[in-house]
């Protein structure tokens, strides 16, 4: 038996795996991308209630939270794994490292050269068993912008690809960015494509591109992307801390 709660949260995930589903027809592509629930200020029982309806990728903005809820669902959620898609601080890339599957958000050397040094140790100290994923999110405006708002300017993705793949303890993956706003998500995610597809050039392993939120995963399936972050569209509106 169920709870109200896990019900509502069935009925919007099977919404949102039809309008994948929709979209991968349109866009005529007979591969399926990866959904992250991204459970952002929603609490650790929502984490569960997922997992339960089968959800294995969950994604978190916030090391504090995501830090305590990896903690406590650690148990009763084998199997889960944790993206990190925010904005990330060198400082946390300790705490991170022992918790997430993979880190979205590298845009800069000096957040890279704290990771690798992270994630190598939790490796040597068995807190985890495979190197930490990483993806280089980029700036998409236009003109690139490097004003501190997250995301590399597009001259600077394959500088810091290349230091992911000699780094220790990491294992480059691709690409992640968010549709710019005031613009069409259509010619920015095309432009993402243009430049995973030159990183593979280099990079063949790095196959991945992280784009799609609720309001233009359509657009996102219909430029190549492999994993797609939804929140609102599957958990509702977000409980914003007062």
């Amino acid at each position: 038996m169920t709870d109200p709660r896990t019900d509502e949260l069935k009925d919007r995930l099977q919404r949102v795996h039809q309008r994948i589903e929709t979209a991968c027809a349109a866009a005529g592509r007979l591969d399926r991308p990866e959904l992250i629930v991204v459970t952002k200020y929603f609490p650790a029982a929502d984490v569960q209630r997922l997992y339960q309806l089968g959800v294995r990728q969950v994604g978190e903005n916030k090391d504090q939270e995501a830090a305590a809820k990896a903690a406590h669902t650690a148990i009763s959620t084998a199997g889960l794994n944790w993206h990190f898609i925010g904005q990330l601080q060198s400082n946390k890339a300790k705490s991170v490292a022992r918790y997430a599957s993979a880190v979205h958000s590298v845009d800069r050397g000096k957040l890279i050269t704290a990771l690798s040094k992270a994630a190598d140790q939790a490796l040597q100290e068995g807190q985890r068993t495979a190197p930490l994923d990483c993806l280089i999110q980029v700036d998409l405006r236009e003109p690139g912008v490097d004003d501190g708002r997250g995301g590399a300017v597009p001259a600077k993705v394959e500088e810091l690809a290349a230091q992911v793949a000699e780094a220790t303890g990491l294992q480059l993956k691709g690409l992640m960015a968010v549709a710019p706003l005031g613009e069409p998500a259509e010619p920015a995610f095309d432009r993402l494509q243009q430049l995973a597809s030159s990183l593979r050039g280099a990079h063949p392993e790095a196959h991945w591109i992280s784009a799609g939120m609720s309001q233009d995963l359509e657009a996102a399936v219909a430029s190549g992307a492999t994993h797609l972050r939804i929140g609102r569209d599957v958990l509702g509106s977000r409980p914003y801390p007062g």
